[in-house]
């Protein structure tokens, strides 16, 4: 393998591993562990609890979203793990002596279905939540989600 192809197939994993590191800890972080140090002060650890407490949620409004909440749950855990297993498969291909770089593309292409697949999914739940929600809800609600995927 020459200098050139090696350091282009590093640059290239390194790339991949930032974007699926990124991608993972600003979906993880959104969905979960908004911080203390957030410019809304949203004290909670979820978007679940945040809602509760900031957007003085009706129990009618309860009643629509948890289902929503509970299927998006269980569709964000199969999703964060096909980005565990895209990762993983990423890692082996470049370790592999025998690699090339269509089986190398082929990891990359993986990866990045599965970090939009995780970012689709999230955007589309907060815009079904949004359609149970007051104007005003839905407006803190956007503000929210807007904050947490630009917050660097």
């Amino acid at each position: 393998m020459t200098s050139r192809l090696k350091w282009m197939l590093i640059s290239v994993f390194c790339s991949a591993t930032l974007a699926g590191g990124t991608a993972w800890l600003v979906t993880d972080w959104t969905l979960h562990r908004h911080g203390e140090s957030h410019a809304h002060d949203h004290a909670q650890t979820d978007l679940h609890a945040w809602m509760h407490e900031h957007l003085d949620i009706t129990p009618e409004q309860h009643e629509k979203l948890e289902p929503i909440e509970a299927e998006f749950e269980t569709l964000r855990v199969k999703l964060k793990d096909e980005l565990r297993q895209a990762d993983v498969s990423l890692a082996e291909t470049i370790r592999d002596p025998q690699m090339n770089e269509a089986a190398m593309n082929a990891a990359l292409e993986r990866l990045n279905k599965a970090q939009a697949a995780l970012q689709r999914a999230t955007l589309d739940h907060f815009f079904a939540m949004k359609r149970y929600l007051r104007p005003a809800q839905a407006a803190r609600l956007l503000e929210w989600t807007h904050d947490s995927l630009a917050r660097d």
